[in-house]
């Protein structure tokens, strides 16, 4: 017969400890620790195994502090424990609980049914979740009661760091991971969360550099030079012959009728993600090529009755639309005309297999050709956009047309695509000048005075 008396080696994670401080322990100095070994012997992974109380704290203070943080241990080995009871069962991930880490704020701004997180585009939330691990990966163990606004910049800093040694600073890339490591602190503040709602108050006015806008453009002969090599590498076989053409309407698109890249190549998204289909847009599933995805896009042969295409324009967010006339562009008819009718179904900028193009395929396959047209690597698929305005202004077309052939609502942002815009001016002001000064002279005016 078993005694009742037998002496019990451990305590179920769930019993309260005994004491009037559970693991308090003092160190040096008599300085008062909270150590979870103290408590349980196996900690499963929970992070804060030594936690320094204030040394000016007193006897009901330190148990009002070492019971806390043995309630927040013992509801961390609860949760293990259920999870290992039946580990083959199938059942919905559980929220991260928040213990104080960046990391587990990322994570709770990630999972959280009302985070803003949840509603941004399936493209916006890849950039998102890049930026995430990159905060996580660095400085996610850091405990946010201990951050303070210069450790922030000491991060920024860190980031901005070159990729190699001698290389560009990655400026957009820290600035990136501040605006996200920032939008998760305010997340966490909306949920009153005390030290993230003072983290919040201090960096709110904090300013931290952003890379400058674009100066590169794709200029008229880049996008000639670009067409004439991808054409000459589908006919000597270096690249199937439909990449070729197909490429080449794909740049003179973006040049000739100053689009985005996602206006002329259509989206690839996985269906079901938050994104608003506007109105006329073709959508096709492809449950052959892949059944999880969808595309969507205006450019298609369908929507170009007698060389007319009347489009929405994503840069409007779909609100403006734009009619183009495409036997009146002289680099993109000739290409158009080119492919024969019976592929004339569908999108017209098509990949693999006759599908719509992917942007990731679009993007290398862009710099494998620009690359052997002799176009700088510094000149990138959306720059021939920015060159088509250029062009345009050059030509002595008005700001006023530019900017609604782009469906820009405000001029400064036009002037942002016109490469090269400010030194004309100041170059108009050198002129003007240099004029009354002469006329000032031929009036008799004395130069000298």
């Amino acid at each position: 017969m078993v005694s009742s008396n037998t002496p019990r080696t451990d305590r179920k994670p769930s019993m309260p400890r005994r004491g009037r401080a559970p693991g308090l322990k003092r160190g040096r100095h008599r300085l008062p620790y909270w150590i979870a070994k103290q408590v349980a012997r196996d900690l499963k992974g929970f992070p804060d195994a030594c936690i320094p109380l204030p040394p000016e704290a007193d006897d009901d203070m330190l148990a009002q502090l070492c019971h806390e943080h043995t309630a927040r241990l013992q509801a961390w080995l609860a949760g293990k424990t259920i999870a290992e009871e039946k580990p083959n069962a199938e059942k919905p991930p559980s929220p991260t609980r928040y213990d104080g880490t960046v990391m587990s704020a990322c994570r709770v701004y990630q999972e959280h049914p009302y985070s803003p997180f949840h509603g941004v585009k399936h493209n916006t939330r890849r950039t998102y979740e890049k930026d995430l691990r990159r905060i996580e990966q660095t400085v996610g163990q850091r405990r946010l009661r201990n951050v303070t606004v210069i450790d922030v910049k000491h991060w920024y800093n860190e980031w901005r760091k070159p990729e190699v040694e001698g290389g560009p600073e990655r400026i957009d890339r820290a600035h990136d991971s501040v605006a996200m490591f920032k939008t998760v602190i305010y997340f966490m503040a909306s949920l009153r969360n005390p030290e993230c709602k003072m983290l919040a108050s201090e960096i709110e006015r904090v300013k931290f550099e952003k890379g400058g806008a674009r100066q590169e453009e794709l200029t008229y002969k880049h996008a000639a030079a670009f067409i004439r090599t991808a054409l000459d590498l589908g006919k000597s076989g270096a690249i199937p012959s439909e990449r070729g053409l197909m490429m080449s309407i794909g740049v003179a698109a973006q040049f000739e009728l100053m689009l985005r890249q996602m206006d002329v190549i259509g989206e690839w998204a996985p269906i079901g993600a938050a994104r608003k289909l506007p109105d006329g847009i073709a959508v096709l599933d492809l449950p052959v090529a892949d059944p999880t995805e969808r595309w969507a896009g205006f450019f298609t042969w369908e929507n170009i009755p007698g060389w007319r295409w009347r489009t929405k324009t994503s840069k409007s967010k779909y609100r403006a639309g734009v009619e183009f006339d495409l036997t009146s562009f002289s680099l993109l008819y000739p290409l158009l005309d080119a492919v024969p009718h019976e592929q004339r179904v569908g999108a017209i900028v098509k990949g693999e297999r006759g599908l719509p193009i992917r942007a990731r395929s679009y993007g290398n396959w862009f710099r494998d050709i620009a690359r052997a047209a002799g176009i700088p690597d510094a000149v990138w698929s959306m720059d021939a956009r920015a060159g088509g305005a250029t062009e345009a202004d050059e030509a002595g077309v008005t700001l006023e047309a530019i900017q609604g052939a782009m469906t820009h609502t405000n001029k400064v942002t036009t002037l942002r695509y016109l490469r090269g815009a400010r030194t004309k001016k100041l170059s108009e002001i050198a002129e003007a000048r240099t004029n009354k000064r002469a006329a000032d002279v031929d009036g008799g005016g004395d130069a000298g005075s």
